[in-house]
């Protein structure tokens, strides 16, 4: 079984609030569509993080959360898109995580000098991930990371 949910819900004062899906041990995997907005990022935490908890691999969330903010951050400034998609999938011995944007640019690691504030994000995701890549998708891409299981 798997898990999605549009997130457009508004609440009573007109503020948009996102509601995280209650992910199962027996779903294979969660997909959440969110704004492209800086604060999406938060969502894409909490979503990988309860995915993890559900499957038993929670030891893999700070590493998770750190990549998943990365890409989302990725997106919102860098591809002009409205929407992006958060997906988290269990695999055999590793569990992927994706985001899809609208744009048909490849992302471009940079080489940031040391006091750069920015232009991490990339060597980040290759250096702390098991592999990374990105996908071509109807209308966009998916640029995603894997991290192994503690049982594979």
């Amino acid at each position: 079984m798997s898990v999605s949910v549009n997130a457009t819900t508004v609440g009573t004062s007109g503020t948009a609030f996102i509601e995280i899906p209650v992910v199962q041990p027996d779903d294979l995997g969660c997909l959440l569509e969110l704004p492209c907005q800086p604060e999406s990022a938060r969502c894409a935490r909490k979503l990988v993080t309860a995915a993890l908890t559900a499957w038993s691999a929670a030891e893999l969330g700070d590493v998770a959360e750190l990549l998943v903010s990365e890409l989302v951050t990725n997106a919102v400034r860098h591809t002009g898109c409205t929407r992006i998609a958060v997906s988290v999938n269990r695999q055999k011995a590793s569990v992927w995580v994706g985001i899809r944007d609208s744009s048909g640019a490849l992302p471009c690691r940079t080489a940031p000098t040391w006091e750069a504030e920015s232009g991490y994000g990339l060597g980040l995701v290759e250096t702390l991930s098991s592999r990374w890549g990105v996908a071509w998708a109807p209308f966009g891409k998916w640029v995603w990371f894997e991290l192994r299981t503690a049982k594979s």
